[in-house]
């Protein structure tokens, strides 16, 4: 409705202006929390694959640790404008939009080529690497998207993309630096969500390399039922389910599947492997 009115000509720019980074705001959390799911399901699916001889003795990024403070908020067309100038900004801002719709529509590789020349052309843009990162993480490609998100990491000063930044080098089995993104997490705890998105990756790396029952210690630490769970609860007692059922710890692990059909009867194979 505000886009057709705007077309209209009945707001202003600077009212349309606003009006779309609202939007673009939102769809970038919707890709976050999009991400963050997919990052949640494929730590828990990568347990017990085949893995390469252990190769993540040492760190592969040598980082800056972060500010430690939360950064002040950064309007992304005001930066566009003052790079580029009005004309071209705005056709950039476009764009911005354009792949952050297509990311959201799960059109991964789209929003990659649409993120491509923007990257390019704003390269001290942090909400730019930062969708091209998550496009490349949806799309496997590991290497490419710890790039872009150790990019954004960098310029945005805050830990918000570490656990799927983790994921990313856990499926190249580098442990160091899982490890560093995890305590750097812990550290800043920029919210309860991510830092148990950030859990669920470590656990499973650390299953991976053969410690289950560390990977169990690391879900059980601080785990208590919450008595209206949301789903970042459901995502951690389910990885901690399937690690307790790998351990053989049956009994256990069916009762907290069995918790989780309870709370969510469409919650992946719960409720089959809570019998």
């Amino acid at each position: 409705m505000f886009e057709q009115e705007a077309e209209q000509g009945r707001f202003t720019p600077e009212e349309t202006r606003k009006f779309e980074q609202r939007q673009a705001r939102r769809d970038k959390e919707a890709a976050r929390q999009e991400s963050l799911r997919e990052e949640a399901r494929q730590a828990i699916g990568r347990g017990g694959l085949p893995k390469p001889k252990n190769v993540g003795a040492k760190v592969t990024v040598d980082r800056m640790p972060l500010p430690g403070r939360p950064p002040h908020p950064i309007d992304v067309a005001k930066q566009m404008d003052k790079i580029a100038g009005k004309e071209k900004g705005a056709r950039g801002w476009r764009l911005f939009k354009r792949a952050a719709k297509e990311f959201q529509n799960e059109q991964f590789t789209d929003a990659r080529k649409t993120m491509k020349p923007l990257i390019e052309s704003y390269p001290n843009v942090a909400d730019l690497h930062e969708l091209h990162g998550l496009s490349l993480y949806r799309l496997g490609k590991w290497e490419d998207a710890i790039e872009s998100l150790e990019t954004f990491r960098r310029l945005s000063g805050t830990a918000e993309q570490n656990p799927v930044l983790m994921d990313c080098h856990r499926a190249l089995n580098q442990w160091a630096d899982v490890e560093f993104l995890w305590k750097e997490l812990g550290e800043l705890s920029p919210s309860g969500e991510l830092v148990s998105e950030g859990r669920i990756v470590m656990a499973g790396a650390q299953a991976d390399q053969g410690f289950i029952d560390s990977g169990i210690r690391t879900l059980e630490k601080g785990w208590k039922v919450p008595k209206e769970p949301m789903e970042h609860h459901l995502r951690r007692a389910y990885a901690l389910a399937d690690l307790l059922e790998r351990d053989g710890k049956l009994p256990k692990s069916r009762k907290l599947f069995a918790w989780i059909a309870q709370k969510d009867d469409t919650f992946g194979d719960a409720a089959e492997r809570a019998v």
